[in-house]
């Protein structure tokens, strides 16, 4: 009984950390939000929009009801754009311009939080990587005060060296610099 009361509570720790750690990212990129000027906030909603069926529709009714008006069936006025609608076609490439160009402004602003998501992945790990080796050569130091037979494995001692963190970190800025 008391083993299940300690591994509901390592389990709800688990939880609140995992909790805390997505509450930190997402407090991050809502500071990256804010921190974009009102240009791109813009950008990133109509980028957002065009990518959406409301955008396909209304679309679809704008262009219906530019031919209908230009054709007499929404009326006997003088058409502004008759068929075979130049400006239709001129306007229509024009959005088309325009919505391309919001569309790569929102994906450059994706690929940058993506790359700092990779960053994090990266530093995280590298961490992940020095623990374990701590871990190991504390393990190996165990088994020689308990006098235990470790044989020689060279996997086993390579893994137990201290990756060069540091080396590898000062090698990614550097090539990054080089962009």
């Amino acid at each position: 009984m008391m083993a299940r009361a300690k591994g509901k509570a390592k389990s709800s720790a688990g939880r609140q950390t995992t909790a805390k750690n997505i509450e930190s990212i997402l407090k991050l990129e809502e500071k990256d939000e804010q921190d974009l000027s009102a240009f791109h906030r813009v950008s990133h909603a109509v980028g957002w929009f065009v990518g959406t069926i409301y955008f396909v529709v209304l679309q679809c009714i704008f262009v219906l009801l530019w031919i209908a008006s230009n054709t007499h069936l929404l009326g006997d006025g003088r058409p502004f754009d008759p068929p075979p609608f130049p400006l239709l076609s001129t306007v229509l490439a024009m959005e088309a311009v325009l919505l391309t160009s919001f569309v790569l402004i929102r994906q450059n602003a994706m690929d940058l939080r993506s790359e700092r998501r990779n960053h994090l992945d990266l530093q995280i790990n590298l961490l992940a990587e020095k623990e374990a080796t701590s871990i190991l050569k504390i393990l190996h130091e165990i088994a020689e005060h308990l006098k235990i037979d470790v044989s020689a494995d060279a996997e086993r001692e390579e893994l137990a060296k201290d990756t060069a963190v540091e080396s590898i970190a000062r090698d990614l800025r550097s090539k990054e610099k080089k962009r």
